[in-house]
């Protein structure tokens, strides 16, 4: 009489348990790799966001009613506030403004720490 086996072996269940173990350990890393990735991105996009916010507000008060207060100042910590934006709000301000434009400054969202430079693009600061 031949008896019909059906099913694994402890062996063939260790060896795909021991490649699933090697396929996390190589995925993990790169997984979160790229959600540090993302919110990298996301306070980037805060930051420009608020850079943004405060040349329109400049710009707004200069219309409306012939406001300068905003058109060459220096904006810190204290003055985050100093216009509503959507999403986050930077944790810390150092903020340069010439003629409505921003030049230069620096903002902080969390960890993550932005210095803008005076062509306007917004780079990650590592230390």
């Amino acid at each position: 009489m031949k008896l019909n086996k059906k099913g694994f072996t402890l062996i063939e269940l260790l060896a795909v348990i021991v490649i699933l173990a090697i396929i996390m350990l190589i995925a993990t890393p790169r997984v979160l790799d790229i959600i540090e990735d993302a919110r990298i991105g996301a306070a980037k996009s805060s930051a420009m966001g608020y850079i943004s916010a405060l040349e329109r507000e400049a710009m707004a008060r200069q219309l409306a009613d012939n406001d300068t207060s905003l058109m060459n100042t220096i904006i810190t910590g204290s003055d985050v506030d100093v216009v509503k934006v959507r999403g986050q709000k930077p944790t810390d301000v150092t903020i340069e403004i010439e003629n409505g434009i921003v030049i230069s400054g620096r903002l902080q969202f969390g960890s993550y720490v932005f210095e803008v430079e005076p062509d306007g693009t917004v780079k990650l600061v590592t230390d």
